[in-house]
């Protein structure tokens, strides 16, 4: 599924993008992903300015992500500022967090997926003034179809797991972990319903 690429020693700054075929060394710039954090940023403010003065009842930010597998690679957005997250985002106005997962994922990327199972939630309290505190919902993904493309949010890149060491932000090497206990469950479960 994956072509051919040469080793990357360090994919920081270009990451390396290869599915279907197709090979990317594009690197991440401009002033529109600068533009979008600074917003980001002043929306985080701005919401919790809003709790402040509703005396902390406004409720976390739905969120929603997925954790795609995929030959021993591991499908991750590469962050404009550094470091890797998996496709995710805030879910809207009434839509269904498997909806979401695969617009986000689609929006960050260029890929279609299916999502399955839940690998868990996450609450995150935010303790800066710009971040928004959070309840993340990641489910585990695969890929359909579509061709991998840089988005406003980083540039999406298929990295096997020791690529990722050390690289992933805290939430999504929490998310990885638990990804690995599910898989061992599951191959547990597997194992246990086979017929003998």
């Amino acid at each position: 599924m994956f072509a051919s690429s040469p080793p990357v020693s360090d994919p920081l700054p270009t990451c390396l993008t290869s599915y279907n075929g197709r090979t990317d060394f594009r690197r991440i710039g401009g002033i529109l992903p600068v533009l979008y954090r600074a917003f980001k940023k002043l929306v985080g403010v701005c919401f919790n300015i809003l709790n402040f003065l509703l005396a902390g009842n406004l409720p976390p930010f739905a969120c929603v992500g997925v954790i795609i597998e995929d030959q021993g690679r591991f499908l991750v957005v590469q962050l404009p500022e550094g470091g890797y997250a998996f496709p995710g985002g805030f879910m809207r106005w009434r839509e269904h967090p498997t909806q979401t997962a695969e617009r986000e994922c689609r929006e960050e990327t260029g890929l279609h997926i299916r999502t399955h199972d839940v690998i868990g939630y996450y609450s995150i309290t935010s303790p800066q003034l710009d971040r928004m505190s959070t309840l993340n919902i990641i489910y585990r993904g695969e890929v359909i179809s579509g061709e991998l493309h840089s988005s406003i949010e980083g540039r999406p890149c298929w990295l096997p797991e020791e690529g990722l060491q050390g690289k992933l932000t805290t939430l999504h090497r929490t998310i990885l972990a638990d990804y690995h206990e599910y898989r061992a469950q599951e191959q547990r479960r597997q194992m246990s319903i086979k017929p003998v």
